[in-house]
């Protein structure tokens, strides 16, 4: 449960941050308490959209909360795959 926790909120950081560009303590703050209410479709949903408009489609790794696929994306690690 916890991991899934922290991959909602990854996911949702990322959006705000890098999508709706948010400053970074503003998507911090937020993407915490998003993180607690959305339920596993919308992450999932949330996360295939993020990583279509941050062009991180090449991951092509069916993004599901449940399967903890998507942990070492570039965007979220800052280190090149």
């Amino acid at each position: 449960m916890a991991k899934k926790i922290i991959e909602a909120y990854d996911i949702v950081y990322l959006f705000l941050k890098d999508v709706l560009a948010l400053e970074k303590d503003k998507a911090s703050k937020e993407a915490e308490k998003i993180k607690l209410v959305m339920t596993d479709e919308t992450t999932n949903k949330l996360a295939k959209y993020v990583h279509k408009v941050l062009d991180l489609n090449d991951l092509n790794c069916d993004y599901d909360i449940n399967k903890e696929k998507c942990r070492s994306c570039t965007r979220r690690t800052g280190v090149k795959i």
